[in-house]
């Protein structure tokens, strides 16, 4: 059995994407975890934007010409990210519940909170991503039907433009006729599906299109992001009297937070693209490209582990070592690596199991979509 980080042929993969992913999901590590007084917490707030811009790319390379039916594409892609998440978010409160046992402390979770977690609401937090992300899936197929029905980039950026203004209508809508919204069923399907689905899709076609353009309208798409976002930013400071954070305008994603996240996604996506260029990083194969690469590829079980990591690094050993776990540099390297390092050991045992048993050899398939992708 091959070791997760030998040596691969990584021709077919562009590793600006995987480099982009990489930032992304540390930057959300970051937020889980980082002092928010920190100049950082306020300048990665691209993060979720810049994984989902980088979804819509890696999408349009995974089609290339195919017709990829709705269904076929719905059937193949939820398993692999509804799966997982439930699998892990079982072992969570049960390994939760049985730690909590024996330290003799009450079980922090209700039922509510489990039911909502499993459903991708509030829950214990830090889900909302992977809805988002599952929402966009069942967007992907028709994004690209758009896409090439459009034939032009152009056309497909104004089609775009055109849906995320009727999304922003619609977020002024709701809100002088709260009526709309009222039953708890409407709420949660226009607030939590309708109003995640329409600006992070937007930001997938988005994705979709970078593969066609050059680096000047690249940064022209930048600066054209960082005027709004720096004109509404003046506004705000005009109308309040101080700085508001786009934070504040991100759930749901609102043309504050969205323009934030566009500009500084195609800014890094620049920089990334002229540094890979400078450095043969498409040609490179060395340790640390192979690390990007597994951290790009398994940054669903990265993410779902880093909750747990989260969890107890803040609740249970802040309790007992106070100093360790309020020094920044620590708790990073702790969450961050630390759910890095349990993906790969549990990657390297499902392989081994795979591979040297005749239950693992019979069930590939399913432990595949469990806990490989």
């Amino acid at each position: 059995m091959s070791n997760i980080l030998e040596k691969k042929n990584n021709n077919q993969r562009d590793i600006r994407f995987d480099i982009l992913k990489t930032i992304g999901l540390f930057c959300i590590i970051f937020a889980h975890i980082g002092p928010e007084n920190n100049v950082f917490f306020h300048l990665r707030r691209f993060d979720v934007p810049l994984m989902v811009i980088v979804s819509g790319t890696l999408y349009v390379y995974s089609s290339g010409n195919k017709q990829i039916s709705f269904w076929s594409y719905v059937q193949k892609r939820l398993p692999r990210l509804i799966a997982p998440v439930w699998v892990f978010f079982i072992f969570y409160f049960i390994a939760t519940y049985i730690i909590f046992y024996f330290l003799s402390k009450p079980y922090p979770f209700s039922l509510e909170k489990i039911l909502e977690t499993f459903l991708l609401l509030k829950g214990i937090g830090y889900v909302w991503i992977i809805r988002v992300f599952i929402l966009v899936a069942l967007f992907a197929n028709f994004a690209l039907y758009v896409y090439r029905l459009c034939k032009s980039e152009v056309k497909f950026l104004i089609f775009l433009s055109l849906t995320y203004l009727g999304y922003e209508f619609l977020l002024i809508l709701t809100q002088r006729f709260s009526f709309l919204t009222r039953t708890i069923f409407l709420n949660v399907i226009i607030n939590d599906y309708l109003f995640y689905i329409l600006p992070y899709g937007c930001l997938f076609g988005l994705g979709m299109v970078i593969p066609k353009l050059k680096n000047k309208s690249i940064l022209l798409i930048s600066g054209l992001f960082l005027s709004l976002f720096l004109l509404q930013a003046v506004y705000f400071y005009h109308k309040l009297g101080h700085f508001i954070s786009n934070e504040n305008f991100k759930y749901p994603a609102k043309f504050y937070y969205v323009s934030y996240g566009v500009f500084m996604s195609m800014l890094a996506y620049f920089i990334v693209d002229k540094l890979s260029v400078r450095y043969n990083l498409l040609e490179r194969d060395n340790l640390l490209i192979r690390l990007i690469v597994f951290i790009s590829s398994s940054s669903l079980w990265i993410y779902l582990w880093h909750i747990l990591f989260v969890y107890y690094w803040q609740n249970l050993v802040a309790e007992y070592l106070h100093a360790l776990t309020s020094n920044f540099t620590v708790s990073f390297l702790v969450v961050a690596f630390g759910a890095i390092a349990i993906t790969y050991l549990q990657k390297q045992a499902v392989l081994q199991i795979i591979t040297k048993t005749k239950v693992g050899q019979k069930n590939s398939d399913l432990l595949s979509i469990l806990f490989l992708k």
